[in-house]
């Protein structure tokens, strides 16, 4: 998952300052992967720099000023070009997939199929490698994982694939 994205994603939403975007990024990851003002300063510049992003000062009242962040139409297009381009096997990889689905909204209708596509023969060739490994486990004096793993990764295919198959619906209700 590229973090430049998530940046960008957050200004798509309006103008922040710095400590907002980092805060708003940490919820999405969940804390799964740090960025910190070591990381993301140096973006937002290089993203100035290249005229993605604009920065204005913003006084406040008995404290110090702080830059404030805005998209601009260049980083409109890059963003939006960025989450439309994928291949199928980019999709396979979960992160790829949430962030696409976090930002699905931007998607236009044949590229938000062409998602739900790809990630749909994603989950159908996980699935073919969890019974394979099932298949081994069973054979095997010592299973490589647990059932109770096994079960959770194929109860969760199967809530990916209904709520696949209901965006797909909403897409094309034929």
């Amino acid at each position: 998952m590229d973090i430049d994205i998530l940046i960008l994603a957050q200004l798509m939403q309006g103008p922040k300052h710095g400590y907002e975007i980092k805060k708003n990024i940490l919820a999405v990851l969940n804390s799964q992967r740090m960025i910190n003002n070591n990381s993301l300063y140096p973006k937002l510049k290089r993203f100035e720099e290249r005229e993605m992003v604009s920065k204005t000062m913003e006084e406040q009242e008995k404290r110090p000023n702080r830059h404030v962040y805005a998209i601009t139409e260049t980083g409109r297009r890059f963003f939006l070009e960025t989450i439309h381009h994928f291949s199928s096997d980019l999709i396979e990889a979960d992160e790829e997939w949430n962030l696409r689905l976090a930002y699905y909204h931007f998607l236009d209708k044949p590229t938000r199929m062409r998602l739900l596509v790809f990630r749909r023969q994603a989950l159908a060739a996980k699935r073919l490698r969890l019974e394979k490994l099932g298949r081994a486990d069973r054979d095997a004096d010592q299973p490589m994982f647990s059932r109770e793993l096994s079960r959770y990764l194929q109860e969760m295919m199967v809530k990916e694939e209904e709520i696949i198959v209901r965006l797909q619906t909403e897409l094309d209700p034929l």
